[in-house]
């Protein structure tokens, strides 16, 4: 499961129909420009290449948010080189919340020694699509939050970057799983510690969730499930149709997590306790096809209260 809300995250995303995200030299400086202006994040960390961006993003609202900014961004900018409208970003990312004080300084360096891993150079600092070069000054962008993982790195404000170059000259070698991290139910690289503290404030800010709110949602989800899969919304919530209830309000349960609705509201409405719920959610994979799960999330966008499903 993936996490929401307010948070330093790893983002990988690739070409849209397996097609190359840059096609000339240039756009990746205007790539570098987007990252580092994205509303409401800090830029730690990034490296490019044709077909993929991996970066560290600290963000102040939600991940979702940032990357609908991030489409509607290099949508534009393609036009603006090529002269035609193109998807240019993957509908699919990776999105793995990262536990600063244990894992942002081992994930900044090995993004930056990805090119070195890849065989595209002999040492990081010669690629030139990443932010290493500038990890390497000592007044570096102020677009690019390096401190952040330099003062994690380091005892010292004092010669940070030449510390900096000095753990660069180690063997390079991939030891973060960069696909789904290291958590064995979040997609995270983080200490469990620190996920629960995570949850236990996403719980105080989905507090103020109103109840209208959290109903409308899970209508609509509801409804987003019942057209997909062609049961009659009243039948698949209904505990005593126990196929169908137990088939499909589990998606209806993941929907709503990705949404960031706490267990205690979801467990109200679906008349399970949260160990159910949990279990629900862990058995999801083995019941449903990846390619369902994925179209259901593509579309789950839930609507201003007046336009419930108008385009579906």
């Amino acid at each position: 499961m993936t996490l929401h809300g307010p948070g330093t995250y790893y983002i990988s995303v690739t070409g849209a129909k397996d097609q190359p995200i840059f096609y000339s030299v240039f756009e990746y400086r205007y790539a570098e420009q987007i990252l580092a202006n994205l509303n409401g994040t800090r830029l730690i960390a990034y490296v490019f290449n044709a077909n993929e961006i991996q970066c560290v993003l600290h963000c102040q609202r939600d991940w979702t948010e940032v990357i609908d900014d991030l489409h509607q961004a290099f949508d534009a900018m393609h036009e603006r080189c090529w002269q035609r409208r193109h998807q240019a970003l993957s509908d699919q990312s990776t999105v793995l919340l990262v536990d600063d004080s244990a894992y942002l300084v081992e994930l900044v360096l090995q993004l930056h020694r990805w090119p070195v891993l890849q065989r595209l150079v002999a040492s990081a600092d010669l690629y030139p699509w990443s932010s290493d070069r500038y990890y390497r000054q000592p007044h570096p962008p102020t677009w690019l939050d390096s401190r952040s993982m330099l003062n994690w790195l380091c005892h010292s404000r004092r010669n940070q970057a030449q510390h900096y170059c000095d753990v660069m000259q180690q063997p390079a070698r991939a030891t973060l799983n960069l696909l789904s991290g290291n958590h064995p139910m979040y997609q995270a690289l983080a200490r469990d510690e620190f996920i629960q503290r995570f949850l236990r404030k996403e719980a105080l800010s989905q507090s103020a969730r109103s109840a209208e709110e959290v109903r409308r949602l899970f209508e609509d989800a509801c409804q987003l499930v019942s057209q997909r899969l062609g049961v009659a919304v009243e039948q698949m919530c209904n505990p005593l149709n126990r196929r169908d209830f137990h088939r499909l309000m589990p998606i209806v349960v993941w929907l709503l997590r990705e949404r960031g609705i706490h267990y205690d509201d979801i467990a109200r409405l679906v008349g399970e306790d949260e160990e159910r719920l949990q279990l629900w959610l862990r058995n999801l994979p083995a019941d449903h096809q990846p390619p369902l799960l994925n179209t259901l999330m593509q579309l789950w966008s839930p609507p201003p209260p007046e336009g419930a499903f108008a385009d579906y």
